[in-house]
């Protein structure tokens, strides 16, 4: 009995291994160092601004790895209360510098009304895209606007997405 149970201890540790070194193999540095499009700079700090501290996953595209004008991923990341899409978007611009847009997704288990009440609250209401998703701007990052949207009248799908232009 004693053995089982530090075989059930050991199997229940064993995979937060492989996931922490499996997230250090496919993050974002190594990603864009595949696709070397020259924005490495620009995406590791949108990512760290993003994903802070946040156990993530993230799968780059590169179905072309030598013909990249534009870099593209996708990360799962969790928060203490949810996971969440993020989409990094980067191209190089006329100018050679990088601009660059992050998009992310998760469900609130509350009404849009509510979040815009209480997380959305100092974001200035933009207008609405359909009946069911309202627009909302940043006041204090400059190109941030959320998407609100209401499901099932008792949860509220978020996507907020920044675009920064060098």
């Amino acid at each position: 009995m004693h053995n089982t149970l530090k075989m059930v201890s050991f199997l229940l540790f064993f995979p937060v291994s492989i996931n922490t070194q499996a997230e250090q193999l496919s993050g974002i540095d190594q990603l864009t160092e595949q696709q070397d499009i020259g924005c490495s700079t620009e995406l590791r700090n949108l990512a760290d601004s993003t994903l802070k501290q946040n156990p993530y996953r993230i799968l780059g595209y590169n179905e072309q790895a030598k013909d990249i004008h534009l870099f593209n991923a996708l990360a799962v990341t969790s928060h203490r209360d949810r996971d969440s899409h993020v989409s990094f978007y980067a191209v190089k611009n006329p100018n050679g510098s990088c601009d660059t847009s992050i998009t992310e997704s998760y469900v609130l288990q509350t009404t849009c009304n509510d979040a815009r009440n209480e997380a959305f609250s100092k974001w200035d209401l933009k207008g609405k895209l359909n009946e069911r998703t309202m627009v909302l701007t940043s006041k204090r990052i400059i190109g941030k606007e959320a998407f609100l949207t209401s499901q099932f009248t008792t949860l509220c799908l978020v996507t907020t997405r920044q675009v920064i232009n060098n």
